[in-house]
C-alpha cells in the first residue's frame, strides 16, 4: 500500500515531469498557457512552483511519485511574480499571451472565500497510474491533516469530470461560472474542515 509523505528537494524536476503529465489536457492549463509548445512551459510552469513549496512542506507526494498534491497553508501563498519571471518570457517566446493567465488567476483569487482557507492548488497522478487510488489517498491523508481546524478547504477545477469525485471528499460547489474574455468553464469548491455536512 503506498504511503504519502512530504516532498524533498531534490524531487522537484520529476515532480513537474509528472504534473506536466497529468495537466496535459486540463482546460485552465491549456487556456493559460496555450501556446506552441505548451507542455514544455507547463513543466517550467511546476518547476517553478514545486521549487517554491517543496522547501516550505507543501508538496506531499505518494513513494514511487505515483501522486502528488500541494495543501497551502492559511493565510500564505508562493510567489506568483517570481514564476511569472520566469515563465512568461519564454511564453511570449512560444507565442502565448501571458495576460491571459494575469487576467485567469486574478479573477480566481477575487472568488475565494474572505476568511482563512487552506487551498488545494493541485492534486494530480501520474496517467500510468491513474485508478490506482493514488489520487484518493493524496486527498484523505492531506484532509486527514486539515481536519479538526476552523478552516475549510477551497479547490478551483476547469475538469467537469473531477467536480463528483470531490463531493465523494465532502466538497461542494460555491459557485461555476465561465472565466472572462471566452476563458474556460471553472467549479469553485470549499470542504468544511471538520467534514462533510
Amino acid at each position: 500500500m503506498p504511503t504519502v509523505r512530504q516532498a524533498i528537494a531534490s524531487e522537484v524536476p520529476a515532480i513537474a515531469r509528472l504534473l506536466s503529465r497529468a495537466f496535459a489536457d486540463d482546460p485552465i492549463e491549456r487556456w493559460c498557457l496555450a501556446c506552441r509548445s505548451y507542455l514544455a512551459v507547463l513543466e517550467l510552469e511546476f518547476l517553478e512552483v514545486a521549487g517554491q513549496i517543496a522547501p516550505e512542506g507543501w508538496l506531499w507526494v505518494t513513494d514511487a511519485l505515483y501522486g502528488v498534491a500541494a495543501w497551502i497553508p492559511p493565510n500564505t501563498s508562493y510567489d506568483d511574480s517570481a514564476v511569472d519571471a520566469v515563465v512568461n518570457p519564454i511564453l511570449t517566446e512560444y507565442g502565448g499571451d501571458p495576460r491571459r493567465a494575469t487576467t485567469f488567476w486574478a479573477w480566481v483569487e477575487s472568488h475565494r472565500p474572505d476568511v482563512p482557507h487552506w487551498y488545494l492548488d493541485f492534486i494530480a497522478v501520474d496517467p500510468d497510474n491513474r485508478g490506482s487510488s493514488c489520487g484518493g489517498l493524496l486527498l484523505r491523508s492531506g484532509l486527514a491533516r486539515v481536519d479538526g481546524r476552523t478552516e475549510s478547504v477551497f479547490l478551483v477545477t476547469g475538469n467537469p469530470r473531477t467536480v463528483p469525485w470531490y463531493e465523494r471528499f465532502g466538497f461542494r460547489t460555491l459557485r461555476s461560472e465561465d472565466a472572462p474574455d471566452d476563458g474556460p468553464r471553472v467549479w469553485f469548491m470549499i470542504r468544511s474542515a471538520s467534514g462533510p455536512r
